[in-house]
């Protein structure tokens, strides 16, 4: 999944709409398709939250989305903003995202940003950090 968000994020290939079109459809099915549209969703965020040349940013993707795209967006808002909550209450130090942005290797780049988000005040959130968050709330994305 965090590959394919990295393809569809660049700005150069024209898939965001495409691509957003068929998380819409998935999000309308039974079984493991809406989980599948949530966990691409995320992976999307996440990448475009760094404000990296060259890719979308979040707020290009906004008038993309349809309506079920739209309430799938928000649950996966709602679920790290829960996550950032709950760090700062808990003193839980969310390092510079900076440094992230100068990573080159492509493969490395699929890895770690799709991982984790960038604040807009510049601190970042990552996987490990979600990872911590549910293990003491008991609270997932779904």
């Amino acid at each position: 999944m965090p590959a394919i968000a990295m393809e569809v994020a660049r700005r150069d290939n024209g898939r965001a709409a495409a691509c957003l079109r068929v998380v819409e459809d998935l999000l309308a099915e039974q079984g493991d398709g809406p989980l599948t549209a949530l966990k691409f969703l995320e992976a999307l965020q996440n990448t475009t939250s760094h404000g990296v040349v060259g890719l979308f940013t979040t707020e290009d993707l906004l008038p993309l989305r349809g309506p079920r795209t739209v309430a799938g967006w928000m649950q996966v808002e709602r679920f790290w903003q829960a996550v950032v909550t709950w760090c700062d209450q808990d003193s839980i130090d969310l390092h510079a995202s900076a440094p992230i942005r100068t990573i080159e290797n492509r493969r490395l780049q699929s890895i770690v940003w799709p991982s984790g988000r960038t604040l807009a005040d510049g601190r970042m959130v990552d996987i490990a950090h979600v990872l911590q968050y549910e293990l003491a709330v008991g609270a997932s994305m779904v």
